[in-house]
């Protein structure tokens, strides 16, 4: 007695396997580099033997921070944090007290920074920053972030300037120290490059070194940091010298 059933299974399993490699070969061949590209954007890796002083920045939506659970778990391998405080004329992060005297209680430098707005008056959000940050000492520079992104429509290039410069001056005056600017390639070329010289630059950039500048102090690199003790996302950072180096800045 003949039984073809058997061999009609072994066919439809055989053709069921075939569509599943297409399936699998299709997915390799479209969305995996995708993915990879996606991942790349986010950032690059440093080489640690160069610049061996890597630290990160955070804000509200990096969620809860743990800073005893970020040092014990990196020990010495997070050398400091920036922390967001303020944006534009109004806007105070939730969260920048918290982060802020949590950091100092495990005696990680500390540095502020506000996202500057560029339709709003450079001395209005002065203001902004220099009432948040009150009478706070901090390890490192204060820093005003300059990118055109989150700042959509058409600005007039000089204004814009001219605004930068005026918070520059203000929070100089009143805190009697020197702001950084965090800026990324972009934006440093349109808004920055010979118009602020004496202010340290720190750079946002995915190239392997960064570009058309002639000296930068801390290096932007990856948004795509993730560590044991943060909730969410952290952009990771590097500062342009050796440990020795590092231990000269924190004194100035």
């Amino acid at each position: 007695m003949t039984r073809k059933k058997p061999k009609k299974n072994k066919i439809f399993i055989i053709t069921i396997g075939l569509i599943v490699i297409i399936l699998i070969v299709r997915y390799i061949a479209i969305y995996l580099p995708f993915a990879r590209k996606v991942e790349e954007r986010g950032g690059i890796e440093v080489d640690k033997s160069q610049y061996p002083i890597t630290g990160i920045d955070i804000s509200r939506h990096t969620g809860i921070v743990d800073f005893r659970k970020i040092k014990e778990h990196f020990n010495d391998t997070i050398d400091f944090v920036y922390i967001k405080t303020s944006e534009g004329a109004n806007l105070v992060d939730v969260k920048f007290e918290t982060n802020y005297y949590n950091a100092i209680l495990c005696d990680i430098p500390v540095g502020p920074y506000h996202f500057f707005k560029f339709n709003v008056s450079g001395k209005r959000q002065a203001a902004n920053f220099l009432h948040v940050i009150n009478n706070k000492i901090f390890n490192l520079p204060l820093v005003l972030d300059v990118e055109e992104w989150s700042n959509t429509g058409v600005h007039n290039r000089d204004k814009v300037i001219y605004e930068i410069r005026c918070f520059i001056l203000e929070v100089e005056i009143r805190r009697k120290e020197k702001v950084m600017i965090y800026t990324n390639e972009s934006s440093y070329q349109k808004y920055i490059q010979g118009n602020f010289e004496s202010n340290k630059i720190w750079i946002c950039s995915f190239s392997p070194q960064p570009k058309n500048l002639k000296t930068w102090t801390f290096w932007q690199h990856s948004h795509n940091g993730k560590l044991e003790g943060a909730e969410g996302w952290v952009d990771i950072n590097t500062f342009n010298g050796t440990r020795k180096e590092w231990n000269q800045f924190l004194e100035l």
